[in-house]
C-alpha cells in the first residue's frame, strides 16, 4: 500500500485513506511467548510450559506538516482523532442512546514496513503531538498547529483473512532467507572474505 512511494494507513471503518507526508524511519515489533513456570521444591530448575502467544504489536511515529493551508494540520489531527475512539456505525450510534455499549477498538489496514500485504490491526493507542502553531488572520482563530508527531501503536488481528494469507507468503519468505544465507556463505568461503561487520575490520571488501 503505497502511492507514489509514500506509505497509507487506511481506517478500516470509514475505508478513508490517510497517504504519509513521509515515510516513517522505523517501526518496531513485538510479540510476547507466554509460559507458565511450574514450581520445583527444593531444586533450582523450575521447568517451564509454553501457554500462547499475545498477539503481535507495531509502534512508528508518523510526521505532518502543512504550512500553506489556513487549517494548517488540523485535518490531519482529526483524521487520527477518530482512530482513538472505536466505531459502532450508524446502527450502533442509534443503540448507544439507550444505555453503554461496548464496542472493539476502531482498526487500520496497513502494510508499511511489516507485511507483504495490507493486514487488519486494532488501534491500541495514538498520540499527537502539535507545534508550529499560527493564527488564521481571516478567522481570527489562534493557536492552528502546522505540524504534528503521531505516535501511534497496533496489534495484528491474527483471525482475519488477509492474516491468513500473509502466513503463506512468510513460509516462502522463509525459506528464501534460508537459501540465500547458505548461498551467502559459500560465496563468501569461495572468495575467500573474511565476514565482518562494516567498520570492524579496515580491510573488508563487499560482494
Amino acid at each position: 500500500m503505497a502511492a507514489n512511494g509514500h506509505g497509507i494507513i487506511v481506517n478500516a471503518s470509514t475505508y478513508l485513506p490517510w497517504i504519509f507526508t513521509y515515510n516513517p524511519e522505523n517501526v518496531s515489533s513485538e510479540k510476547k511467548i507466554n509460559y507458565f513456570t511450574a514450581p520445583n521444591i527444593g531444586g533450582s530448575h523450575h521447568e517451564k510450559f509454553f501457554t500462547g502467544f499475545e498477539n503481535k504489536e507495531i509502534s512508528l511515529q508518523l510526521v505532518s506538516n502543512d504550512f500553506e493551508s489556513p487549517l494548517g494540520v488540523t485535518d490531519t489531527i482529526a483524521y487520527f482523532d477518530e482512530l482513538r475512539n472505536p466505531s459502532p456505525g450508524l446502527l450502533g450510534i442509534a443503540g448507544s442512546f439507550f444505555g453503554n455499549e461496548n464496542y472493539p477498538p476502531p482498526q487500520v489496514l496497513f502494510q508499511f514496513g511489516d507485511s507483504m500485504v495490507p493486514l487488519y490491526w486494532d488501534v491500541l493507542d495514538v498520540s499527537i503531538t502539535k507545534s508550529h502553531f499560527k493564527s488564521g488572520p481571516t478567522t481570527g482563530i489562534f493557536g492552528i498547529p502546522q505540524r504534528c508527531e503521531i505516535s501511534i501503536k497496533l496489534s495484528l488481528d491474527e483471525n482475519s483473512v488477509l492474516f491468513k494469507a500473509s502466513q503463506i507468503a512468510k513460509k516462502a519468505q522463509t525459506i528464501r532467507a534460508s537459501v540465500m544465507s547458505i548461498k551467502k556463505e559459500a560465496l563468501y568461503k569461495l572468495k575467500g572474505i573474511e565476514k565482518s561487520r562494516p567498520g570492524i575490520n579496515s580491510n573488508m571488501r563487499f560482494i
